[in-house]
Order: C-alpha cells, then sequence, then structure tokens
C-alpha cells in the first residue's frame, strides 16, 4: 500500500489542487508546501495578507468545572490570571521541565477552554493530558478532523476577515477571540498567528472551511504554504518544536522563561524548573546573521572564532526582509552575547555569522 494513502486530508485539499499547490507529508497529513512560489507568498504575508490552511494542528477542547484548575497543572502559565475571550501562548513541560510542545490556550469561560498543540505534538499531548487527569469534571474533546483552522496573516488580514463576516465588524486586540457566524455557522476566530504579522485564526465546521477560504481568496488574500510559514516564523524569531524546543530543553535556554509562571503550587514541572534555574543555564538559544550567501541548516556545528564547537544550529533560512541569510541556534550561554562573531560549519565550508537580538523582523 501507498504510504501516501494513509496521510490524513483537510476539509480544504481539493481547494490546493484547484489552486496548483505542491503537497507534501508533513505530520501525518497532506498539506501545502506552496503554491506560487515560498518567497513570493512570504513577500505577500508581509505586503498584504496571505492566507494558510492550518488545520493540521491539534484542536483540544477541555469542557467542565474543573477546567481551569486542571489546566494550570499543566501549562506554563497561570490560567486562573486568564479572561474569557482570552488567548496565551505558552508551554507543556514534563515533569523534568523539558518543552513537550508549546501551544496556545483559548479561554472561552471558566469551564470551556481550546487548547492548539502542534500537529506532530497532538498525541503526545493528548496523552499527556490524560495522565494527570484524575477524578477532575472535565471533558477532553479532540476535535481536530471533524473542524478546519485557517490563518490569515498580514497587514491586510484584519480587512479579509471584516469582509468575510460583513456586515459585521470585528475588532480584537492581540491574544483575544469571539465567535461569530459565517453564512448562519458559527465559527471561532482569535487575533493570534505564527508569522510576526498582525493576522487571525479562524475555526470552523469542515462543511464551511472551503467556503471560507474561497472567500478569502476572492477578496484577494493569497494562498501561502508551510514553506512560506516556516520561514516568516524564523524571521520573526520564533521556536519550531523539533528544532528550536524539545523535550531535551527547557524554557530558560530557549528563553521562552516569559511565558513560565513558577509560582503555582499544582504545576507539576515547578520543582524541576526551580532546581534548573539554581543550576543555572548551560546553554541559550540564540539569532544570527550570516556573511555569506549559503543558508546554515538544523544540526550545523557553531563555532567560535578559534574554531572550537560551542554549539548547533537549529534553523535557518535566507531572509527576503533583511535578504540575507539567517539562522537561530544553541551556543555555551557564555558565547550568546548579542554582537559576539561564531562561525558556521556549513558542509566543508567555515563560514562567519554574528549573533543578532531576536527577532529579526518585527511589525512596525
Amino acid at each position: 500500500m501507498n504510504v501516501q494513502e494513509n496521510l490524513k486530508l483537510t476539509s480544504l485539499y481539493q481547494e490546493h489542487l484547484n489552486s496548483n499547490a505542491k503537497m507534501v507529508d508533513f505530520a501525518g497529513w497532506k498539506m501545502p508546501i506552496q503554491y506560487e512560489g515560498i518567497l513570493a507568498e512570504t513577500k505577500s504575508v508581509r505586503a498584504t495578507a496571505g492566507a494558510f490552511d492550518v488545520s493540521h494542528m491539534g484542536r483540544v477542547k477541555i469542557t467542565g468545572t474543573d477546567a481551569e484548575t486542571f489546566l494550570n497543572k499543566i501549562t506554563s502559565f497561570d490560567t486562573k490570571s486568564m479572561d474569557d475571550y482570552q488567548a496565551k501562548y505558552g508551554l507543556v513541560c514534563n515533569e523534568a521541565g523539558g518543552i513537550i510542545d508549546d501551544i496556545i490556550l483559548y479561554r472561552k469561560s471558566q469551564e470551556d477552554y481550546l487548547l492548539i498543540p502542534n500537529a506532530s505534538n497532538t498525541t503526545e499531548v493528548l496523552n499527556w493530558i490524560y495522565k494527570f487527569k484524575t477524578n477532575e469534571d472535565i471533558e477532553i474533546q479532540n476535535v481536530t478532523e471533524s473542524t478546519t483552522m485557517i490563518s490569515i496573516q498580514g497587514p491586510s488580514s484584519e480587512d479579509a476577515l471584516n469582509d468575510l463576516v460583513a456586515p459585521e465588524k470585528i475588532e480584537l486586540k492581540r491574544f483575544r477571540s469571539t465567535n461569530t457566524q459565517y453564512q448562519g455557522d458559527d465559527i471561532f476566530i482569535g487575533r493570534t498567528g505564527y508569522t510576526g504579522e498582525n493576522g487571525f485564526e479562524i475555526v470552523s465546521q469542515n462543511k464551511i472551511g472551503p467556503a471560507i477560504w474561497n472567500h478569502l481568496l476572492q477578496f484577494g488574500v493569497k494562498p501561502a504554504g508551510l514553506g512560506s510559514r516556516d520561514i516568516l516564523r524564523l524571521e520573526a524569531g520564533l521556536p519550531l518544536h523539533g528544532n528550536e524546543i524539545s523535550k531535551d530543553i527547557n524554557p530558560y535556554q530557549a528563553n521562552l522563561q516569559r511565558f513560565v509562571t513558577i509560582e503555582r503550587d499544582e504545576y507539576i514541572a515547578k520543582a524541576s524548573l526551580q532546581k534548573i534555574i539554581e543550576k543555572g543555564i548551560d546553554i541559550s538559544l540564540i539569532g544570527f546573521k550570516v556573511f555569506d550567501r549559503i543558508i546554515p541548516r538544523h544540526h550545523n556545528k557553531i563555532l567560535n572564532k578559534s574554531n572550537e564547537e560551542i554549539g548547533y544550529v537549529t534553523s535557518g533560512s535566507y531572509s527576503p526582509h533583511l535578504d540575507m541569510s539567517i539562522g537561530m541556534g544553541y551556543v555555551q550561554t557564555n558565547e550568546s552575547s548579542v554582537a559576539n562573531k561564531v562561525n558556521l560549519q556549513i558542509r566543508n565550508k567555515i563560514v562567519e555569522a554574528e549573533i543578532i537580538k531576536l527577532p529579526f523582523y518585527k511589525r512596525s
């Protein structure tokens, strides 16, 4: 049997084919890597707006009278401080403090949450949730395959969204959300994203996913694939699970400590994270620019100026915004200062780079 036959398809699969998308296997899903071209799509998002099918990402509903208390055990932030219809970015860490996944959590009410894990980690996050569920009054529903999630990102994304929901007008602050309707069907909208741009993410039932997608494209939003999404998140200095974060990396090494509220007795990673702080941080995540057109790749070695190994590359790409090669990686903390010059070993070539402050791109 062809492995491709076992891949999951989103409700937008036919729409991608209609737009001549190049499809790839990604985390068990058949997803568009590009349409017009990765660089063209990256520039479209920065200039106007792009639409991404992110239906492969997990969508887990956690409801019930104990939902808030339960989530406070497993998320890196304090769920009790969240307002209704607020969203928070954070982490799910294991008991040793390693990062199982980074997530977005939407709170609709004290008893109603929507958790968004990464596509490759949905099952692992669900297993982790079930591991710590005891006698709490909660219901856990994986609605990933019954729903569609579309991300509109870019300066014109708000105009596109309001055309979609007209005559209603959506006015959301960042990391806020709301319920509304499209053609009589309920949809959920959050002002969130993974590109460094203004943007929104729309969750709907599968039956109306294609209509929403086509409405956005008819408005003038360009379809964008996973290839451009990766460049955009790298320019924005955002981590990717499996690259910058993993169970072998803790939040302090990844410079994600601002998303950790450690002063909670119920938090399962509290003790381990406190010990990590006391011990000190051995490696730190850095961003760097490359003084060469060559593109650094995952696991390339990072060297000091004496060509001694001090770390490794986690992500690299050409940046259309900076018109140069950029990357992120881990180096020994004492080598992580901004403006520090380092060398990269890319294949058999030694290339000079400079550590710079993240992000590479910040929306003005």
